[in-house]
């Protein structure tokens, strides 16, 4: 319930606080140097609860004066009205503070006059400015956070364009080369081509519903062991795959299709420069809250320019593409290496730090 009237009235709220801290320092003050006097505590107390009532008023009007100045941006309005009510307050708050002594029948210790004022002028005046500075100050850290805020959604929408336009690029490639192998079987078997159909419907029913940017490892393999049995359909013999998959790892969520992409990018250029058997394996780790995603797939690796340069297709599939999705996610939180060794090309992800709730 404060929280709430506090997030709706922030200026009221700070403002009223910092009353509370003037009010309370000079109270404290004047025990210290007004004279021992019979009901002096009392006569201090009751003169300070009315100066603290009179004053409340103006924190309303305050607000309002500086938001009203504070829409027209001009510098020299903003200065007057601060000087002017330093000036004119004072002695409202004293015929106030007065008028209330009177009203519920407390004896007027000093009736108003220009000495009175003159004397009482310094202390409110200055409580005015305070006022003032902690209005300002609430206003800059107001604006400073909704200036956060708006730069947190520009870059949450930004990420999601960008996501999305990726994620995008990923089926066309795929889409070219099974319709092709379906078209090539049509006549030469027919019921292999209907059964490619099915999976390929299967596997994009799967994966074009799925429109989180996020996704569980697990859900992600599932997703990759579709694409994977296509390919196998498409090439047979000439075609195997593996995946090993930690328990530890299944629920780790990761940006969806980033493996997607390694597997993708394994069998086209695996394809490419593999004249043998193509082999593709998957290996998914977790160290010491180090997240190890491994992509193998044999034959050579192609020329880096080549690899990440847009495709003949028109799909721009590449590893920058993967970098860039890493990058939006874990800023410099991870690594990313693309070698050969023994007849492999070991494609190879490494985040660090990583959330395994």
């Amino acid at each position: 319930m404060i929280k709430t009237l506090y997030k709706k009235f922030p200026f009221f709220f700070n403002m009223l606080g910092v009353l509370v801290f003037l009010i309370i320092t000079r109270t404290l003050d004047s025990f210290a140097w007004v004279p021992p006097a019979p009901g002096k505590t009392k006569t201090i107390l009751v003169n300070y609860l009315f100066e603290f009532i009179s004053v409340l008023p103006f924190i309303f009007i305050l607000i309002n004066c500086f938001n009203w100045t504070l829409k027209r941006k001009r510098i020299f309005l903003l200065w007057s009205v601060i000087f002017g009510f330093a000036l004119t307050v004072p002695t409202l708050v004293l015929f106030l503070s007065s008028w209330l002594a009177i009203a519920l029948g407390f004896k007027v210790q000093n009736p108003l006059s220009f000495d009175l004022i003159e004397k009482y002028t310094p202390g409110v005046s200055l409580m005015v400015f305070f006022l003032s500075a902690t209005y300002f100050l609430t206003y800059l850290v107001l604006q400073a956070a909704r200036q956060k805020e708006t730069a947190h959604k520009t870059e949450t929408l930004s990420k999601d364009i960008h996501l999305k336009m990726l994620r995008y690029q990923i089926n066309p490639h795929f889409l070219f080369n099974v319709l092709n192998s379906i078209y090539a079987l049509i006549d030469e078997n027919t019921e292999k081509a209907k059964k490619l159909v099915l999976e390929m419907s299967e596997y994009y029913r799967y994966t074009l519903t799925k429109q989180q940017q996020t996704i569980s490892i697990e859900k992600e393999v599932e997703s990759i062991t579709k694409y994977l049995e296509i390919q196998k359909m498409r090439f047979e013999e000439e075609f195997q795959y593996e995946i090993v998959l930690d328990e530890a790892v299944k629920n780790i969520m990761i940006p969806s299709f980033v493996i997607h992409l390694l597997i993708e990018n394994a069998v086209k250029y695996g394809k490419k420069t593999e004249d043998q058997r193509l082999v593709i394996r998957l290996l998914v780790k977790l160290l010491n809250k180090t997240l190890s995603i491994s992509v193998l797939n044999t034959g050579k690796l192609v020329n880096p320019a080549r690899v990440n340069a847009a495709n003949s297709d028109g799909t721009g599939n590449g590893l920058e593409n993967i970098k860039y999705r890493l990058g939006l996610f874990y800023n410099d939180d991870y690594s990313f290496s693309l070698t050969e060794e023994n007849g492999w090309v070991i494609a190879a992800i490494e985040i660090n730090n990583i959330n395994t709730r």
